[in-house]
């Protein structure tokens, strides 16, 4: 008699193992740039490097702390990196701020309205020397997207980093109906479903938009498991997967992994 065939859902998220809510580096992914003379080139002053990828998305102001590294104090840029699925002129505003009382933004230094591209981007902003251009040791820089809501997602990379160059407080803001409110951020495991039909087995991940999912495969479960295919979730973070049939095992299981 054959036995009836079964299927198993695991999903995994980033670091290869299913995690529940946990705190992340409450850093973005960031780097400022400073001239130490009128002759030098730019160097980095803070950087908070790649990593995990991760975004959060909001329509909300969000702001992250930078103190420099060095001597260098004439503002030569900053680059730093979101992501959007949808595009929208002006809709992106970066500011900086002085560090105010309690350690939240204080008064605005520098702001500057910027498109926001589908897909998101990598954002370069530079400035030529020039002496007026001090910024102080200590600061907030803050990037807000308009336009969100609806299905249309955007947000800032959180790579689960510290700073390399310079420091930064395990801490970032958001401003919340015009108040500062520290913001607490932290990694899910995608949401997942499983459906029967017939022979054939249906599931699905809720993930970070345009992010790979592989689907994988094995007949029990001591082997390794093999590849099936590979999809991308949408810009809602679905993606569903139905199996064919194939009478000719007794068993099958399947997981989809979640980059």
């Amino acid at each position: 008699m054959q036995s009836a065939k079964t299927c198993l859902l695991a999903a995994v998220l980033l670091t290869g193992s299913a995690v529940a809510d946990s705190s992340l580096e409450g850093n973005f992914q960031a780097s400022f740039f400073v001239y130490g003379s009128p002759t030098s080139s730019p160097s980095v002053a803070y950087s908070v490097p790649a990593g995990k990828n991760l975004s959060y998305f909001t329509g909300n102001e969000v702001a992250d702390d930078v103190d420099l590294a060095g001597r260098g104090r004439i503002f030569a840029g900053v680059s730093f990196e979101y992501y959007a699925n949808y595009a929208l002129d002006d809709g992106l505003v970066f500011r900086m701020y002085e560090r105010g009382n309690g350690n939240e933004p204080g008064d605005l230094i520098y702001s500057l309205a910027l498109d926001v591209l589908k897909e998101g981007a990598v954002v370069n902003i530079s400035f030529a020397y020039n002496s007026a251009n001090v910024v102080p040791d200590r600061f907030f820089y803050s990037v807000q997207v308009a336009g969100t809501g609806a299905g249309k997602v955007a947000g800032l990379i959180v790579p689960d980093r510290e700073a390399s160059v310079g420091d930064s407080k395990d801490q970032a803001w958001e401003k919340v109906n015009g108040d500062w409110k520290k913001l607490e951020l932290s990694e899910r495991a995608p949401k997942v479903r499983y459906e029967r039909h017939g022979k054939r087995n249906k599931f699905g991940v809720n993930h970070r938009p345009r992010s790979r999912v592989r689907v994988e495969t094995v007949g029990h479960l001591q082997e390794a498991w093999r590849l099936v295919t590979e999809l991308e979730t949408d810009d809602n973070g679905d993606v569903e997967y139905e199996t064919p049939e194939e009478e000719e095992d007794d068993q099958k299981f399947y997981r989809m992994v979640a980059d």
